[in-house]
């Protein structure tokens, strides 16, 4: 039996089961096995309910089946992307719609799920210098962008030109609009710190 792979590490890209997905139900049943429990995180991560999460997820899915014959991309990474960005788009939508900021303050203040949900979350060691829930409640009044960015680099481990590639900017913008949010954290939480080892890899050494 082979070794595990360590929750956040990416699977090798197979271009020929998202190129076969496209008309083949079972290659797309193996992309959705593979995606669904990332997506769901990085909803979940969001929205704070695992409820409304899954439900968001489940609607998006049903998009993407609906078009994944029209997805123009050849590459598994291309339909990373394209995924993300589905589910980013329906996210800020459902948070536009629904008017529910602070009940998500609330939400975040009383949440500890992203302890018990994957590899995602913060170290047991950044946890000893940072509130994560504050620092949740600190993200929620970035505007959506901004949201989207620091979500996709800290919990969908995405670099900057992916995170671009999602949500239609320049890696420049990206890495400009990470500094500034990152910076807006360390102002709010100072004299603490966020930790390097959580920051994104650009800020730590543009």
């Amino acid at each position: 039996m082979s070794a595990e792979r360590p929750p956040c590490e990416q699977p090798a890209a197979d271009d020929d089961l998202v190129v076969r997905a496209k008309t083949d139900p079972g290659s797309f049943g193996e992309l959705y096995d593979r995606y669904y429990p990332q997506v769901a995180r990085y909803c979940l991560r969001r929205l704070f309910d695992r409820t409304v999460a899954e439900d968001v997820v489940s609607e998006m899915f049903l998009q993407v089946t609906r078009h994944i014959r029209q997805f123009p991309g050849t590459t598994e990474i291309d339909f990373r992307r394209w995924l993300f960005r589905m589910a980013t788009n329906a996210v800020n939508a459902h948070l536009r719609q629904s008017r529910r900021r602070q009940e998500l303050w609330d939400a975040a203040a009383r949440s500890r799920h992203w302890e018990r949900s994957g590899s995602s979350h913060p170290s047991s060691a950044e946890h000893e210098v940072l509130d994560w829930p504050i620092v949740y409640q600190a993200i929620l009044e970035f505007d959506e962008r901004d949201q989207s960015i620091v979500m996709l680099r800290f919990f969908a481990d995405f670099q900057c030109d992916e995170i671009a590639a999602v949500i239609d900017a320049t890696p420049g913008a990206v890495r400009t609009a990470l500094s500034r949010a990152l910076s807006r954290l360390r102002e709010k939480f100072n004299p603490v710190p966020v930790p390097a080892s959580s920051l994104p890899q650009t800020e730590r050494g543009l």
